[in-house]
């Protein structure tokens, strides 16, 4: 079944579109990087002192979530589908699928894991429900691009959205006491906050 519903999303949706697409969504230094970039100018601009706070802290917490991730993969070693069925799969723009460009092990995600993890705890901190859509629909992209290029199967990618969620929600609940977490909620309760709310 893993295999079928990875063949499906890698073949059955093929689009020159959705190529460009996944295979920037996958991209560290230009969609990962700017994604950061623009939650810390966010986050600043709407929160000052704190939203950099907020910002160091998200970027802490991801960071053991990226961590983590990698130590889970080190323990289970399930190869990636790039590995094991390279030659059923197809590599967006370049036809068959060429060797993987990555560790051999795949279980679990990291992008899926980095990218929830960082809706998950963004999402739990910010009341705002465009906020959470928009960080959602992100991560979402990030993890669907990794079955759609053939470099994770989507129960290394479900694993991995799994665990991003509970690092990113366990990673609010262990820090809502502190003194900035606490003034970035009571901004946004502010009546005048929720009117200049994006």
């Amino acid at each position: 079944m893993d295999e079928t519903l990875l063949l499906w999303v890698n073949q059955g949706w093929a689009h020159p579109w959705l190529d460009v697409l996944f295979a920037w969504a996958s991209k560290r230094v230009s969609f990962a990087l700017p994604v950061l970039l623009v939650l810390l100018a966010t986050s600043v601009w709407r929160f000052r002192g704190d939203g950099l706070k907020l910002w160091l802290l998200l970027v802490l917490i991801v960071g053991i979530a990226d961590t983590l991730g990698g130590l889970a993969k080190h323990l289970i070693a399930q190869p990636r589908p790039c590995y094991e069925i390279s030659a059923e799969l197809r590599s967006p723009g370049h036809g068959a699928m060429k060797a993987c460009e990555a560790a051999h092990t795949g279980m679990p995600s990291n992008h899926a894991i980095n990218f929830l993890t960082m809706a998950a705890f963004l999402g739990a901190t910010l009341r705002s429900l465009r906020w959470r859509v928009g960080l959602v629909a992100v991560a979402l992209l990030v993890a669907v691009s990794r079955v759609y290029l053939g470099k994770h199967y989507p129960s290394q990618v479900l694993l991995g959205a799994l665990a991003g969620i509970a690092v990113g929600l366990g990673g609010y609940l262990l820090t809502a006491r502190l003194p900035f977490m606490r003034a970035i909620r009571a901004r946004q309760q502010s009546p005048a906050v929720l009117v200049e709310d994006p």
